[in-house]
């Protein structure tokens, strides 16, 4: 079972900061609801998400890397795997955000996730969940990447 979402959102900041936000591994944890990341191993990030849908609760644990980073293209994929620490569920996570800066300082973003579920999470009633949940999450996520840089007044690291 698939899901795919599509979000296009805008960042009043220059494209170079908002690919900066996007790149790192610790910004894009900290605007992931339920995320947290664990540790970085090579290249890998290592983390959990707790999913919490009505009745349906679960935690996954597993791995992401980015898979393709193109800095003058501004476009980063980014893939992630994870099975539930309690269960048979798994899923797997593709990301891709491509930026293209309209202004000087205006940043159009346009994020593309496809998730494939397995084991119970699969199941017609969980699938309509987490389909509900994932484009919330992606809303929250755009939410949040906007209110960091927007409201932060830059990156800071």
């Amino acid at each position: 079972m698939s899901i795919s979402l599509h979000r296009a959102f805008e960042v009043r900041r220059p494209v170079g900061d908002v690919w900066q936000f996007l790149t790192d591994p610790n910004r894009i944890a900290e605007c992931m609801p339920g995320a947290h990341l664990l540790d970085i191993e090579d290249g890998r990030f290592v983390g959990e998400v707790d999913l919490k849908v009505g009745p349906f609760g679960t935690t996954l644990a597993g791995h992401a890397a980015f898979q393709e980073m193109d800095r003058e293209g501004h476009s980063v994929l980014m893939a992630a795997t994870a099975t539930e620490t309690s269960g048979d569920g798994a899923a797997d996570l593709r990301m891709r955000s491509r930026l293209t800066q309209r202004e000087r300082a205006v940043t159009d973003v346009d994020v593309r996730l496809g998730v494939r579920l397995g084991g119970r999470l699969e199941g017609p009633i969980i699938r309509r969940l987490l389909a509900g949940a994932a484009e919330l999450l992606l809303r929250r996520f755009a939410s949040c990447v906007r209110a960091r840089l927007e409201d932060g007044g830059g990156v800071e690291y």
